[in-house]
């Protein structure tokens, strides 16, 4: 019975190679659909595997290594430019202007008790959304306090509109069924 010898790991080459630069341009340009964007990420991406370069292990083929820094580095700057535009969209909010909105402002004909009780509900609701993250929470916002379609927060946050619409159904469903347990709890 012969055993394998494990794999003895190649190092990754000193300099990289124009053929290696296109390689991970063309990784980026995939994730970022931008010449502009896919060069910033692709620099950003060699960068990292050139200060990463002793971590690579040879389990697998430098360029399956290269592929996942590329890959990587795309999503982190996917996810920060949908960051940058959820806080501009929320800074941009109507009636984030520190005045009540009308969902704040007390009917005429509601009693204290109802206001005392809406109060309340709204908390416990802004508590469920804070333990759901930002991911559920800002959907849940726009959908369901702002009115914006799931079209038009699909569009602002650049998101799929059935991704959309998976989270704002989730974050209501998680809201349901914490002012359940709550009215249980109060009955």
């Amino acid at each position: 019975m012969t055993r394998k010898r494990p794999p003895v790991p190649a190092s990754p080459p000193r300099e990289l190679s124009d053929k290696e630069r296109n390689y991970v341009f063309s990784v980026a340009m995939k994730y970022m659909k931008n010449e502009d964007a896919a060069a910033d990420v692709a620099q950003d991406a060699l960068l990292l595997a050139h200060r990463h370069k002793q971590s690579f292990r040879g389990d697998s083929r430098y360029s399956t290594w290269l592929y996942r820094i590329a890959a990587t580095t795309s999503l982190m700057h996917l996810r920060k430019q949908r960051r940058r535009s959820r806080e501009v969209l929320i800074a941009q909010r109507p009636g984030n202007d520190d005045r009540p909105s009308e969902l704040d402002r007390p009917s005429p004909e509601s009693s204290p008790e109802d206001r005392c009780a809406a109060r309340e509900a709204m908390g416990i609701v802004q508590t469920r959304l804070e333990e759901l993250g930002e991911k559920y929470g800002d959907i849940f916002m726009l959908r369901f306090y702002e009115g914006y379609s799931e079209s038009e927060i699909a569009r602002r946050l650049e998101l799929n509109v059935a991704t959309v619409k998976t989270r704002a159904y989730r974050a209501r469903l998680a809201v349901r069924e914490r002012l359940a347990e709550q009215m249980q709890h109060a009955a």
